[in-house]
């Protein structure tokens, strides 16, 4: 889709100019509903913090997930569109479609010029990094290389170029949405299971503590019981050759 998309836009000679500078921005943030994940939601609010610091121009946020749009609110940034995580695979399969037409919506209502995703990328189990990718337009050099080709053939181009390059965008919006809801899902429940991971071993390690702890008190109670009963047997002895 990306080689397509690139190669149906070096055709019609379009989306060669970058928005300017300052230009309106739409910014959507992924985070998640539930907890117990580390600092995964913490990061990613921290990231949309430094992105709104580094923006110059206009910029409006969007939420995926309610403990991200918590975050958010707490650093001063209310979001003009806060939806619920998908919370599994078939969760983010069914979500999308609707997720994706919610986002263009209120992107078109914020009268942005440009769409950014702020997402935690999956590196490996329990590891993972902030990103921030622009969508729209989409950045030509993360549509594949030139003269990559998509088709075996020329592609004849029937349809106005602006119509064209709206439904190319739009599938290649839905295709990144799909794709930052996995990296997004795949960073959480890593977050989750080594943050799991991590407070079953603090648990054992207190029961371990506290074991250790029961033995030296019964061990100093028996030996305080013991000392007592010589004590006493020691002060009998005395008492008879006394007597």
């Amino acid at each position: 889709v990306n080689a397509a998309l690139r190669q149906v836009l070096d055709k019609a000679e379009m989306g060669r100019t970058e928005p300017a500078p300052d230009a309106p921005a739409f910014a959507v943030v992924f985070a998640s509903d539930q907890g117990l994940a580390g600092t995964f939601n913490e990061r990613v609010a921290a990231a949309a913090e430094q992105f709104r610091a580094a923006t110059s121009g206009p910029l409006t946020f969007a939420a995926i997930g309610l403990r991200g749009s918590n975050l958010l609110q707490l650093r001063g940034i209310e979001p003009v569109l806060s939806q619920r995580a998908p919370t599994s695979l078939e969760g983010i399969k069914a979500q999308v479609p609707e997720l994706a037409e919610q986002i263009f919506d209120a992107y078109h209502e914020s009268g942005a010029e440009q769409v950014f995703f702020i997402f935690n990328i999956f590196e490996s189990l329990g590891r993972f990094r902030e990103g921030v990718r622009r969508i729209v337009p989409p950045v030509r050099e993360e549509l594949g290389t030139p003269g990559e080709r998509a088709f075996s053939y020329e592609p004849i181009l029937t349809a106005p170029s602006g119509e064209l390059l709206g439904h190319l965008v739009e599938e290649y919006f839905f295709i990144e949405l799909y794709r930052s809801l996995l990296e997004s899902h795949a960073s959480e429940n890593g977050a989750r299971l080594t943050s799991m991971t991590s407070a079953a071993s603090n648990v054992e390690d207190r029961l371990a503590e506290i074991r250790q702890q029961f033995q030296t008190v019964r061990q100093e109670t028996i030996t305080a019981e013991l000392m007592d009963v010589v004590s006493g047997a020691e002060a009998l002895r005395r008492d008879k050759r006394k007597g």
